[in-house]
Parts: C-alpha cells; sequence; structure tokens
C-alpha cells in the first residue's frame, strides 16, 4: 500500500520501521527540528532520523493544514495515511485527500483520548490497556475502529516501559490493520462506551499528594517515569521519586518490623518511618505507605533510596513538604 506518514514522538518508531519494510511510504510528515539541550541546538524526531537512513521524502510544515501543505500532501497521490502521534491536528480538509486515514493510539478506546494515555492509565491504576488502530475523524480520537490489541499492566510497570511495549505492538498492529484492508477483511466499527480523556501531563501534574492511600502514590510515580516526574521537597529541596513500592496497609506484621512500631501509625502523611527494616519507607494516607525505591535529588544523579537514606543522614520522622 502506498501510505503518508505523520509521526513525530518515539512512540511511531516501530511503526515507521513495520511500514517502511513492508509497505510504500511516499512520504513522512513530522514535526520541524526543534532548539533542545544546553546549546539549544535544533534537534531532529527520531521519525526524521529512520527516513533519512531509508533515502525517504521528508516534509516538516509548521501547519501540515496550511494551503501549501494541502497541495505537498495532495499531489503525492498516496492510498493511506497512518498517523502515529505526530503532534498536529490534522483537518478535515487534509483527510478527505486519502481513502484511508488510520490513526494508532496507545489505549483501548474511547478510554483515555488525549495526548497522555499511557500516563494516566497507569496512574489511574488500570490493570489492562492496549493499542487500537481507527479511521481518524475530526473529533479527539473520536473515530470508528478498526482493530484492538490488549495487555496487562505490571503491578509495578513505569508510564517508560509499558511505552516501549505498546510502541512495539502498534508496530504489529498497524501492519495487522492494513493487511485486513487490502483484503476487505476488516471494518470500521464506531466507539462504543463512555469515554475517557489523558490530556497532556505538565510538571506540576507530578507532585505527591502523601494524605493520598500508597497505592495512587505508587501510581503517579511510576505513571510520570521518566516524564514529567513525580516529586516531592525534603529539607527544602526537590527530590524526584523514581521508583517504588506499595506497601499497603500498615498491618501488625508490617509494623512489628517498622523501627516505630505502632508509633508508625500516628505519623503524619509524608513522614520517614523507617530507612532500614524495609528501606526508605514513607507513610501515606489512611495508615498506608510506600517504599521509595529510587529517587534523584536535586542536581544530583539517580540513585537508590538506600543510598539517599545513607548519603543524606536521613532519620526517622523527617517529612517530605509540599513546598521547599
Amino acid at each position: 500500500m502506498e501510505i503518508i506518514f505523520f509521526g513525530t514522538a518515539e512512540f511511531g518508531v516501530p511503526s515507521f520501521k513495520e511500514l517502511a519494510e513492508n509497505h510504500e511510504i511516499k512520504l513522512t510528515i513530522t514535526q520541524p527540528d526543534r532548539p533542545c539541550g544546553r546549546g539549544m541546538e535544533p534537534k531532529c524526531s527520531l521519525i526524521k532520523e529512520e527516513a533519512k537512513k531509508r533515502d525517504l521524502h521528508v516534509y516538516q510544515p509548521e501547519d501540515v493544514n496550511s494551503e501549501e501543505s494541502l497541495a505537498r500532501i495532495g499531489g503525492v497521490g498516496a492510498e493511506a495515511y497512518v498517523v502515529v502521534a505526530y503532534g498536529q491536528k490534522i483537518s478535515g480538509e487534509l483527510l478527505d485527500l486519502v481513502e484511508v486515514p488510520v490513526n494508532i493510539h496507545g489505549s483501548l478506546l474511547p478510554k483515555y483520548r488525549g495526548a497522555a494515555p499511557i500516563n494516566w492509565a497507569i496512574i489511574n491504576g488500570e490493570t489492562r490497556t492496549g493499542i487500537t488502530t481507527m479511521i481518524m475523524d475530526e473529533g479527539l480520537d473520536s473515530g470508528p475502529i478498526l482493530l484492538k490489541r490488549e495487555t496487562g499492566i505490571g503491578p509495578d510497570e513505569t508510564a517508560g516501559e509499558l511505552h516501549d511495549r505498546l510502541a512495539d505492538m502498534a508496530g504489529e498492529a498497524i501492519l495487522e490493520t492494513l493487511t485486513k484492508i487490502e483484503r476487505d477483511e476488516i471494518s470500521p466499527t464506531p466507539q462504543e462506551g463512555e469515554p475517557s480523556f489523558a490530556p497532556k501531563l505538565s510538571k506540576e501534574d507530578g507532585k505527591v499528594d502523601w494524605t493520598r492511600p500508597s497505592g495512587e502514590v505508587h501510581n503517579l510515580i511510576r505513571g510520570t517515569y521518566p516524564w514529567p516526574g513525580a516529586y516531592s521537597f525534603y529539607d527544602g529541596k526537590r527530590v524526584k521519586l523514581c521508583g517504588s513500592r506499595d506497601l499497603g496497609e500498615l498491618t501488625d506484621d508490617l509494623i512489628c518490623r517498622l523501627p516505630l512500631r505502632e508509633g508508625s501509625r500516628d505519623a503524619d502523611p509524608g513522614e520517614i518511618i523507617d530507612t532500614g527494616s524495609y528501606g526508605f519507607v514513607v507513610k501515606c494516607g489512611g495508615d498506608t505507605a510506600v517504599q521509595l525505591r529510587n529517587v534523584k535529588p536535586q542536581s544530583k544523579c539517580q540513585m537508590s533510596g538506600v543510598d539517599f537514606v545513607n548519603g543524606y543522614r536521613v532519620k526517622i520522622n523527617e517529612p517530605f513538604t509540599d513546598s521547599p
């Protein structure tokens, strides 16, 4: 099949590779190169890098819906679009230029429409997610569904780990979708059920509320890793929380192994209640606790919770706070 591929983010790379090896990509459309790093040097997308390796034509419009873009894309004469993590809204006029405009989305639609479906699925404690391919319309991930593929979410799996698994699944799903379209073995079906939404995350979304139960704190930590990152403040300085374990309710069996014993229940949310037996443990709401496995102090490298305890001489009952 002759395809125009729209994509920018790393999530689209496995799909791009599969399509490049099994179909004809007549044009690759990706976001313009952007300044990046300390030197603010222009950096191209990973999709552009992959296209250049294959000597494929690349187009990087600031506005993909402009008259210039419509003329350029319309002149290619492709049969289908494949759109994955592109970064610009595609207009109805642009969609009408091909017979089959297909989008790949990292959730089981209509759940988690929007920019950050992988993060929000974990933050909200979902145990299953997947990949959906659909025919695009002008709405937000609202088009009719072509194919779904489902997978479980591990109890400690991070957004970064799930991202990579789903990206590989997306590559397999788009090949299957296009094959079934070519063979007339698949028909779009309307989305069913109440939609939920996954808006783009900001850095502030990673701020930990220690009054929440440990399961929610743990889900926030893993759901925002590696970006934007969960964080709190210790001794007036910002600490990024990179890995955790949900210890759950402070049962009698757990309390007898903690240095404060029954005093653990009297600690306020955010107070450190162990630095040894279970490692680096912080009290959460509802008499629950979370173990911090990996942290990144301000302006320092990531380290284990144990190394943080030792290096910063952390003491029992010292608190994490909401602000410096």
